[in-house]
């Protein structure tokens, strides 16, 4: 590569931060904190574990980390899905969805939010699942989740 092209996307990645999305002011809201879930429920001859773990900041970021396991009881199919969004601007926020997106063309991830802690007695609604608030210390270490 000619060093005017390598200069060009050193500058062209540099100036990437002015475009990124400015978070939401959330400041005061009840969904400011930690937020945990977890559930095993059998359906049939298959198993399920799913696990969700939101971290939403004061500053407007959010941290979402989710792991659905699925096991046949009978030996056959397992599998999983995992998302994880490291503490993501909240691009705009309703009583209804939250949508976080780090920059203007990359992807979107919205998060339909159901009752909201002051509503839900404390519980948070996310993507259907009630979430309780859990401290900062039993953060759980969701790098290290697997289906076990």
């Amino acid at each position: 590569m000619k060093p005017v092209g390598l200069l060009a996307i050193m500058w062209l990645l540099a100036g990437c931060d002015q475009w990124a999305v400015t978070p939401e002011d959330i400041s005061g809201q009840p969904i400011i904190g930690h937020w945990y879930y977890a559930e095993r429920v059998r359906e049939g001859d298959t198993a399920f574990f799913q696990r969700l773990y939101l971290h939403v900041r004061g500053d407007g970021r959010v941290l979402y980390a989710n792991l659905l396991c699925r096991t046949a009881l009978d030996g056959g199919i397992d599998s999983h899905s995992r998302l994880v969004l490291e503490y993501m601007p909240i691009k705009r926020i309703s009583v209804k969805t939250m949508v976080l997106q780090q920059f203007p063309l990359t992807p979107k991830f919205q998060l339909k939010l159901g009752a909201w802690p002051d509503q839900g007695d404390g519980v948070f609604e996310v993507d259907g699942l009630p979430l309780e608030p859990i401290t900062a210390e039993a953060a759980p270490d969701y790098s290290a989740w697997d289906c076990d």
